[in-house]
């Protein structure tokens, strides 16, 4: 197409795209504002996130900069991305409490995916004509799902992840096409910026959610091991020769099976892992595996310059080794990854099956599309998209220097190194869309929690980089045959637009009554004992608080759901004016700042720790109140801290 009419409808459709996105955001704002009835709540990790940053909030405001920012440091569960920008939130002006706000960042990163992808689509295609039809494509599928339009309006992190993975396959995206030519042991030219940008992407998505980065670095690593095997081959050749012999060897193989057994452990054996003394030690085993490893490197890192893949140099030096400094820096956050491999949630037979279900009545939803079909039949044109292309360039290949093995082994290594490799394996959109598809198998092979939410955070990315094969067989066809693909991309773009006036779909009058908007649901009398308890907290009250239904004897009781709640309400109440906090021996070795005390548990009985918390600090608690709720289930009580 002329480059000036591909200018011209690229803008016009372009703005279509912005226009649909803002409709998007209008529409599901006022779902959140007119239909959810829960707002002042978020899920329970979002509860808890965001309670630690009231407690931030307020040491800032204080002056008490070093117990603020320790959180940042620590960040065990969750990275502290999300929690800045929440701080940044709270601390804006504006009327809206810091659940709207929250909650609308979330519907701010999916509304950005879409101008996002007309920019990366149209660098990586050369036109924006086609970048901005894919970003409505994308939007059309990504939005009629079964669970897209709820997590928009959610401050869960799923939605951050699709914006943010998006810019990583463009890092990729560019890395790989900068390497393709390269040999092992040369670099980028002088001036290049695909380092900067790599490690920029990756680093975000492993802040923003440390499961995020580490299966992706999992699949990266993956690809690169069959991109460049025979460099990776002479990776090992050169490693064992020159450093792991002996028990350095064994104790390689050791860790690296320890940790990749976990998974299979899990679904196999009735053994408890989730113990802190094994996590201490699977800790200790890979720091010191990883220490050696990187010993390793920098002692030999003139030789392995000089035999190493270019890519997995900058991909390790620029953001997987910083992200692993990162993880190993806090024993805390080795153990939270542990615990959430321990965990098992069946509510999907496979993250990628779920993909291809057809709807259904099962609650939660255990499939992704309201209209499989249209993914189906488009999945199916984009393998065989890849599948002529890699026909077309099955017979190209790419050669090693040959080199001769010592021993047995060796030589059996060096016959590798010096086989002859497939060169359409160094092809950027390859390579990224191996990568994606690698990401969804990691995933489901990896985790024995199956949420569909995990399958979301990767869609715009997959789907992005499945329509680009469509650009890409219409590049390498005659002229005839470019015809009938475009036609056959519109009449996809075309059955996925359908969407927008169907039945629920974003421009119907159905939109804002057939959709899950509301995250929290519906049930808010299950909330009311929260509620009803915070009217009783003091705004300007400073209160040390025990809140008995994190106590993991009380895991199993009803009034654990409200664990979180009475956290958030609690803190809501005095974030202005007076002070929350839960207690803890670790965080807390006086009192002094507060001159009330708050317990909230199912029993009305102080447990004997909150009574041995008071004697050792020289306080007696001289009960207020005390509100034992109608269900029973629930006990609150306040009392006066009182020197003796």
């Amino acid at each position: 197409m002329n480059r000036i009419w591909d200018r011209v409808l690229g803008i016009l459709f372009g703005l279509l795209a912005l226009f649909a996105t803002g409709v998007m955001i209008s529409k599901n704002w006022q779902a959140f504002l007119e239909i959810c009835p829960i707002t002042d709540l978020l899920t329970w990790d979002e509860n808890i996130r965001l309670t630690a940053v009231y407690d931030q909030f307020q040491d800032y405001r204080d002056g008490k900069i070093w117990r603020a920012t320790l959180p940042f440091l620590e960040a065990a569960t969750w990275p502290p991305l999300r929690p800045i920008f929440s701080l940044l939130l709270l601390a804006s002006p504006g009327e809206w409490p810091i659940t709207w706000k929250d909650s609308f960042l979330g519907l701010a990163f999916y509304a950005l995916c879409f101008p996002s992808i007309i920019y990366i689509v149209s660098r990586i295609s050369g036109s924006l004509l086609f970048g901005s039809l894919v970003s409505i494509f994308v939007l059309a599928l990504s939005l009629h799902t079964s669970e897209t339009p709820a997590y928009s309006l959610s401050s869960m992190l799923e939605t951050q992840g699709m914006f943010i993975l998006l810019w990583v396959y463009w890092g990729l995206y560019k890395l790989y096409d900068s390497v393709k030519d390269l040999k092992p042991g040369e670099s980028l030219p002088a001036g290049s910026k695909v380092a900067a940008l790599v490690s920029v992407v990756l680093i975000l998505l492993f802040f923003t959610k440390y499961p995020y980065g580490l299966l992706l670095f999992i699949s990266i690593f993956l690809f690169e091991l069959i991109s460049r095997f025979p460099e990776w081959i002479g990776f090992v050749r050169y490693s064992v020769k020159a450093h792991y012999k002996g028990l350095r060897l064994f104790f390689l193989i050791g860790v690296i099976l320890l940790v990749l057994s976990l998974p299979v452990l899990r679904v196999v054996t009735d053994w408890n892992l989730d113990q802190k003394s094994f996590k201490r030690i699977l800790y200790v085993l890979t720091v010191i595996l990883f220490l050696d490893f990187n010993y390793f490197l920098y002692r030999h890192r003139k030789n392995l310059g000089e035999i190493s893949p270019p890519s997995i140099k900058i991909l390790y030096l620029y953001a997987i080794l910083p992200c692993f400094i990162w993880l190993f820096t806090n024993i805390d956050r080795v153990m939270s990854l542990v615990n959430a491999q321990m965990i098992v949630n069946k509510f999907v037979r496979s993250f990628i099956l779920s993909l291809f279900e057809s709807p259904g009545d099962k609650f939660p939803a255990s499939h992704v599309f309201n209209e499989p079909w249209i993914f189906r039949a488009f999945f199916l044109f984009s393998l065989g998209a890849i599948g002529y292309w890699l026909y077309l360039n099955r017979k190209e290949k790419t050669s090693s220097p040959k080199t001769n093995g010592e021993g047995r082994i060796d030589s059996l290594l060096a016959k590798l190194q010096n086989i002859e490799w497939p060169k359409f394996l160094k092809d950027p959109l390859f390579a990224i869309t191996v990568i994606v598809f690698l990401q969804y198998i990691v995933i489901d092979a990896s985790t024995g929690n199956k949420q569909l939410r995990h399958v979301f955070y990767p869609l715009p990315a997959l789907l992005t980089i499945l329509s680009l094969w469509s650009f890409r067989l219409v590049q390498i066809s005659d002229t005839s045959k470019k015809l009938v693909i475009s036609v056959v991309f519109l009449f996809f773009l075309v059955w996925a637009s359908s969407l927008f006036i169907k039945e629920g779909g974003l421009f119907s009058q159905t939109y804002l009554s057939k959709n899950q908007f509301c995250l929290k649901g519906f049930e808010t009398t299950v909330f009311e004992p929260a509620r009803e308890f915070a009217k009783e907290i003091d705004p300007q009250g400073k209160y040390v608080a025990f809140n008995a239904f994190h106590d993991e004897e009380n895991f199993q009781v009803p009034g654990r759901i409200l664990a979180s709640e009475f956290d958030l309400l609690f803190r809501q109440k005095t974030v202005e004016n007076g002070k929350y906090r839960n207690d803890s021996k670790y965080k807390w070795k006086s009192w002094d700042e507060f001159d009330k005390a708050v317990y909230v548990g199912p029993s009305c009985d102080l447990p004997p720790k909150v009574l041995s918390r008071a004697e050792g600090f020289g306080i007696t608690l001289k009960q207020i109140k005390e509100i034992k709720h109608q269900t029973g289930d629930y006990c609150f009580k306040e009392f006066r801290l009182i020197k003796k």
